[in-house]
């Protein structure tokens, strides 16, 4: 899909590309952080990306919105190792 802060860009697959890349942030912690801390800590990441002033510098910078909760995250997270995994097994960059 084409960017919001970019309309004009054509996107990879209108280019003829098969790929997709987004740059994602997230917050990790400790393995050794309580259930209890990571809930806290992911509903105050919730609240702070319906802020309007995380609008404001998300679309200052183009980011795409794409928040997601912490479950989802983690799983997103462990599809993110196998895709990268095998891009880089496929560039030669892994064995």
């Amino acid at each position: 899909e084409r960017v919001e802060a970019a309309p004009d860009v054509p996107s990879l697959g209108e280019l003829g590309i098969d790929a997709e890349f987004v740059n994602w942030r997230g917050y990790f912690g400790s393995p050794s952080l309580s259930a209890e801390k990571a809930d806290a800590y992911a509903a105050i990441l919730k609240d702070v990306q319906a802020t309007p002033e995380w609008e404001t510098v998300r679309t200052r910078n183009g980011w795409e919105k794409i928040y997601k909760p912490r479950a989802e995250f983690s799983a997103f997270m462990e599809n993110q190792e196998k895709v990268v995994g095998d891009l880089m097994r496929d560039l030669g960059f892994l064995k």
